[in-house]
């Protein structure tokens, strides 16, 4: 076998390895950073407070996050949803192009968390006394560059393109954030977000530009902390191309036991590297153990004792 047969073996091998992770990366909108770094109580804080900066009184044990787990706006936004006191906090972070259509992706993202509010709190919105709901407070966090943008939004105007307030019947008005103040969380937010576009312009949508990434930014002192998390490069991974998540898997089983198989034999070498990959898989949560044990053609048990040995 040829040193070219061998990586495309190795390649192959990796594109069915990589099948959970696609799927993860698909399913679970908080792959996201915005999502994984907001779902966590200290930072969530740090964002009401930073929208909120009069609050003195608020903390963590008031905050109830709310975000919607049916990835309504996965494909195009990151999306978040918390209750602070009688406050129903939206905050959805537009990743594309700019466009007015987010107002429709708003309204029925709120629609259908006051639906699960009624549902969970097992309001009668039917029984002829007022039912009270938390007051909207909504959001649009755009973290590129805000160029003739407005403050604000609106769906009578903007959408429905209605201004006369006589004829407004419904209507919902979102705050458009760009940048933050400087230090706060959405400002080192931004800034995160700015480096990661440059870097996929410098280097593609490659694992190059998710390890410079978090290499500038803690430079920079930004979202440090969080940087230091482990599974930080996994979840902005879970991003880039298909074609480049399996270039990424393959090298890091090519790092970590396929070189080392060459001289003992390439079969048992590629067995290897989709070992230790199944089990890094696994102990990021990728896939379950179980998955992991029927790929590697093992008992759980047996699974179980390569992973502690890795």
């Amino acid at each position: 076998m040829t040193h070219k047969d061998y990586s495309n073996s190795s390649k192959h091998m990796a594109e069915a390895i990589l099948m959970p992770l696609n799927q993860k990366a698909n399913s679970n909108s908080k792959d996201g950073v915005f999502c994984d770094l907001f779902s966590d109580p200290i930072y969530l804080l740090q964002l009401y407070l930073s929208i909120h900066p009069e609050d003195s009184d608020t903390n963590i044990d008031d905050i109830t996050l709310v975000t919607l787990e049916n990835q309504m706006l996965r494909s195009q936004y990151n999306d978040l949803g918390f209750i602070v006191g009688n406050r129903l906090m939206i905050l959805i972070e537009e990743q594309s192009l700019w466009t007015l259509n987010i107002l429709i992706r708003i309204l029925m993202y709120l629609g259908e968390t006051y639906q699960r509010y009624i549902k969970n709190n097992k309001l009668d919105v039917y029984g002829t006394k007022t039912v009270m709901v938390p007051k909207p407070e909504l959001y649009v966090l755009y973290p590129k560059e805000r160029g003739n943008l407005p403050d604000e939004i609106t769906l009578s105007k903007n959408v429905f393109g209605i201004t006369d307030p006589d004829r407004i019947f419904v209507d919902i008005k979102a705050k458009i954030i760009y940048d933050g103040v400087k230090g706060d969380i959405i400002n080192q937010y931004v800034i995160f977000s700015r480096v990661f576009d440059e870097q996929v312009k410098l280097y593609g949508k490659t694992g190059k530009a998710v390890t410079e990434t978090i290499r500038i930014c803690r430079d920079k002192n930004v979202l440090v902390n969080y940087l230091t998390k482990e599974e930080v490069p996994d979840i902005m991974f879970a991003h880039l191309d298909k074609e480049q998540q399996m270039e990424y898997v393959f090298e890091q089983g090519h790092e970590q036991g396929i070189e080392q198989g060459i001289e003992q034999g390439i079969e048992q070498g590629i067995e290897q590297g989709q070992l230790q990959t199944l089990v890094g898989l696994a102990k990021k949560k990728y896939i379950t153990i179980e998955q992991a044990a029927e790929e590697a053609g093992m008992s759980v048990d047996e699974f179980l004792d390569k992973m502690r040995v890795a």
